[in-house]
């Protein structure tokens, strides 16, 4: 499937420095140009701590965000899902490696690119929450594993 993205559509890779990032933004580039969409890659280091105020709302105006999970989770795999909660940026948490990773990252992309998908993950209203199983990313069900900690603290 090749995903219909906007003109001017960002895919911004974030991630700790072992997730594999950068390869995956190699392999992403490459495939997508495969398949007629011009794409650039461009590789900005985040210092880890700092999402400013300028870099939020460039996200959150045209970039379609990947949340890169290392193999073993780190205080950067956190800190940086934290921030992009806080923020109330839209993301898609993308596991695995090699071919697994590009596959998920794949699927992230073709469900964001879906005006249905989109529309199925908007809240209904605000402080709901909506989620859109049917085109999750993430093999082993982040979802579940989320409701079983929340379970967890109760």
């Amino acid at each position: 499937m090749t995903p219909v993205l906007p003109a001017g559509c960002v895919i911004a890779l974030f991630g700790a420095a072992d997730s594999g990032k950068t390869h995956l933004a190699e392999v992403l580039a490459q495939r997508l140009a495969q398949r007629g969409i011009a794409a650039t890659l461009v590789v900005e280091p985040l210092p880890p701590a700092s999402f400013d105020a300028a870099a939020i709302e460039a996200c959150r105006a045209h970039a379609l965000i990947l949340l890169i999970a290392s193999v073993s989770p780190t205080p950067i795999d956190d800190m940086l899902r934290k921030a992009l909660m806080d923020a109330k940026l839209s993301f898609s948490v993308v596991h695995g490696e090699g071919a697994e990773q590009l596959a998920n990252a794949w699927n992230a992309i073709n469900a964001a690119a879906d005006p249905e998908a989109r529309q199925r993950a908007a809240p209904q209203a605000a402080g709901a929450w909506s989620w859109a199983c049917d085109k999750c990313s993430d093999p082993a069900c982040e979802h579940r594993l989320f409701s079983d900690l929340v379970a967890k603290r109760s």
